[in-house]
């Protein structure tokens, strides 16, 4: 205190606002807004109102807002009871002024690619005006969303110059990438997966910290919010080029007559520095095929070319066009084209047991079979309606019948529980672009 104003200086001032976050985590009347309830803003919302702080979700689908209130859940990592558990405490709108007074402001909103294959920022900026208004002195804004580096830093001075407020002084921003997999199989979820934390300063640092710490058994600091932007594009980069390797390794083991998995399955068994990919029809969702770009982005920025990356994305995206003419192939060897005949595509969702089509690889495997003539239909249980460039799909049940009249099936996303269904025995060729069906007369590799 200055004894001749009275006035906090803006260290002391620090020290008050610190406590009194420390303060409000321990008592758990930190309010969290948690801006974006997709499929990292929900769970996320979700974990903290589990761990017993006041949460008020916002998102632009009244919809969504609808059934949170409701306590129904649009996604498969959470489900009705766990939002029912905690509807005292999580709450959801679609009126920005509803999170005033939020201590913490939690921004997960999409981040694509524009048609030139740049960071699209217009959901991030928009997001940043949005909470600006309701920032105050010691609020915590946090930047969940996959990002190319400097945009955090970028947003902070956003919000500073929209709030009159000092950013790492008045206000305190970090970012903390999501690493979030719907539908993980392997036990991976928002408590056990480490998160990484980058403040502006240390302080923002240590607040965003303590914050996820409630919710994530192990939380990673880093130096800078770039480190952090950076580490969660890598990520995503680091499986691009793998995937991308096993596509290369898959041609060549069919072309030599040997099974792909079992020389993936094989090499893994090195106890270190290896990590199995196994190849598919391509890659999907909101990560694989769109943060590399962000990587891209920044090298180009920075005059360093990245051709290996480059080459790895142009090996991925042209898999549905293969998987297409290794289908012309095996129709044909039977003395059919493919044009008229009647295709087949299992699972069109990005990834076997969710219902997203963002990116879905079976989407451009549908275009190149239109594109060849063939007559397309699709089976998916979790799909109940798909249109293709304004052209709907036919849904086709799982069913003897409807196998026996098609010319061809394509395994393109795995469908759970159809794996070892004896029915794959019917269509007259079969292509499974996972080298995961039993061995059959019918049954092709990709």
């Amino acid at each position: 205190m200055n004894s001749m104003t009275g006035v906090l200086t803006p260290a002391s001032q620090l020290r008050g606002d610190a406590a009194l976050f420390d303060e409000k985590l321990a008592s758990r009347t930190l309010r969290v807004g948690i801006v974006g309830l997709g499929y990292t803003g929900l769970p996320l919302g979700l974990g903290f109102a589990v761990a017993g702080l006041p949460v008020h979700g916002l998102d632009t689908d009244a919809a969504r807002v609808a059934q949170v209130g409701r306590g129904e859940s649009y996604l498969p990592d959470v489900s009705d009871t766990e939002l029912a558990a905690a509807a005292d405490r999580l709450s959801a709108t679609t009126d920005t002024a509803q999170l005033a007074g939020s201590d913490v402001l939690i921004i997960c909103v999409p981040t694509p690619v524009t048609g030139d294959r740049r960071a699209n920022l217009d959901y991030v900026d928009r997001a940043v005006d949005s909470v600006a208004p309701l920032l105050r002195r010691g609020t915590l804004v946090v930047l969940q969303s996959t990002v190319p580096p400097g945009t955090t830093a970028a947003a902070a001075e956003r919000l500073a110059r929209a709030s009159g407020l000092r950013q790492g002084t008045d206000f305190h921003m970090a970012m903390a990438p999501e690493r979030v997999d719907p539908a993980n199989t392997n036990g991976w979820h928002l408590a056990n997966t480490p998160k990484v934390v980058g403040g502006l300063t240390e302080e923002c640092t240590r607040r965003a910290a303590a914050l996820f710490g409630l919710v994530c058994e192990t939380v990673v600091p880093v130096g800078t919010p770039e480190v952090a932007e950076l580490s969660k594009v890598f990520e995503n980069t680091f499986r691009l080029v793998n995937i991308s390797l096993t596509l290369e390794l898959s041609d060549l083991c069919r072309q030599l007559g040997i099974p792909v998995r079992e020389v993936i399955d094989a090499a893994s068994t090195k106890p270190y520095g290896f990590l199995a990919h196994y190849p598919g029809p391509g890659v999907g969702g909101e990560c694989i095929p769109v943060d590399p770009h962000f990587l891209r982005e920044a090298a180009a920025e920075a005059g360093t070319p990245m051709e290996l990356v480059a080459a790895a994305h142009e090996r991925v995206e042209r898999r549905p066009r293969q998987v297409v003419e290794r289908l012309a192939e095996l129709v044909g060897e039977r003395g059919s084209p493919l044009r008229g005949a009647r295709v087949l595509v299992v699972g069109v969702s990005y990834k076997s047991g969710v219902a997203d089509l963002r990116n879905a690889p079976a989407l451009d495997v549908i275009r190149h079979l239109r594109e060849a003539g063939a007559v397309v239909s699709y089976h998916d249980p979790l799909v109940v309606d798909l249109v293709v460039d304004g052209q709907p799909v036919t849904a086709a049940p799982w069913l003897a019948p409807e196998l026996a009249r098609q010319d061809a099936a394509v395994l393109v996303t795995p469908v759970p529980g159809l794996e070892q269904d004896l029915m794959w025995g019917i269509p007259p060729v079969v292509l499974d672009t996972h080298n995961k069906l039993a061995a059959a007369s019918n049954v092709a590799v990709l």
